[in-house]
């Protein structure tokens, strides 16, 4: 199930993450993250690992302040990607342990929603 925290996403908020990959292939990776968004309920098809999927996985590897929900929304949607079997090579466990110095310095809600997610059992 999507979480109501990424379908709340801004523009302002697709556009950071779209051009998170120095601003390259801004616009498909943008219009590939609404269509996940919007119209795949967060799930990732076959041809979408590297737009939108490479600056989703760029917006879970790092906090950038003032990018708080960016990188929440962008954590949510690798796991959703684990869970659904569109990743395979993302070891959650590890994603954890790597961002859990990250994960705590959110706001109460953001880190709340993503601990959750971790706590889905993968199918």
């Amino acid at each position: 199930m999507l979480s109501p925290l990424i379908k709340s996403i801004s523009e302002s908020e697709l556009s950071y993450i779209a051009e998170l990959d120095y601003a390259q292939d801004s616009r498909q990776h943008l219009e590939s993250l609404r269509a996940v968004i919007f119209c795949q309920d967060g799930s990732l098809r076959e041809g979408q690992i590297w737009h939108p999927y490479g600056v989703i996985e760029l917006g879970a590897n790092a906090l950038n302040s003032g990018h708080e929900r960016e990188f929440a929304i962008c954590t949510l949607l690798v796991i959703q990607a684990v869970i659904d079997g569109f990743d395979s090579s993302t070891d959650l466990t590890v994603k954890f342990d790597d961002r859990a110095h990250d994960y705590d310095s959110l706001p109460p809600m953001l880190r709340e929603e993503i601990l959750r997610a971790y706590q889905i059992p993968e199918a």
